[in-house]
């Protein structure tokens, strides 16, 4: 069969539109493992899509190169965002009064997220927390606690997703 010849700018458009469709591992040192990976759905809505990388594979809790990656799924503003970190922290026993410092910099520092925007939040040597929104810093917190906090969301035992915590730490694998 005779296929049409096409332009080699067709053929890159093609790459580009698949390229484009995944998801992008910003700034994720390519010496991380996973630990584990877990979907956060609401009701039938999947909200993102989110892993846990440590140099080896294994979480021991907060150390260095400890990566949070969130691939969102849908559209969430920046407030609720902020709104939903507060609502978390509150229901944990975290939140007080000064923790609206850290919120007011989150604030400042989120955009809005559309469906296939990816948040890092990396731990650095000093135990502070970098944020990088789809490959580009953002900014940071230098406070170890609001990264423990930070965490806590998704990894403590009192978190609002049981499953999703198990998922995250290894201990049971997304999808069984």
């Amino acid at each position: 069969m005779n296929w049409p010849k096409r332009s080699p700018w067709v053929s890159i458009m093609i790459a580009l539109c698949f390229t484009a469709a995944l998801p992008a591992r910003a700034n994720l040192p390519d010496s991380l493992t996973e630990i584990g990976s877990a979907r956060l759905k609401v009701f039938f809505w999947t909200i993102y899509d989110c892993y846990l990388y440590s140099k080896d594979g294994i979480y021991r809790g907060l150390e260095p190169n400890l990566t949070l990656r969130i691939d969102y799924r849908r559209r969430i503003g920046r407030e609720d965002l902020v709104d939903r970190t507060r609502s978390e922290w509150q229901k944990q026993g975290l939140y007080s009064e000064a923790t609206e410092f850290w919120l007011d910099e989150l604030t400042d520092m989120w955009p809005d997220v559309e469906k296939g925007d990816q948040l890092l939040m990396q731990v650095t040597e000093q135990l502070a927390s970098q944020f990088v929104f789809n490959g580009q810093v953002v900014g940071s917190i230098s406070d170890p606690a609001f990264t423990e906090r930070f965490l806590a969301i998704w990894l403590s035992e009192k978190s609002s997703y049981p499953e999703q915590r198990k998922q995250l730490l290894g201990i049971e694998k997304f999808g069984s």
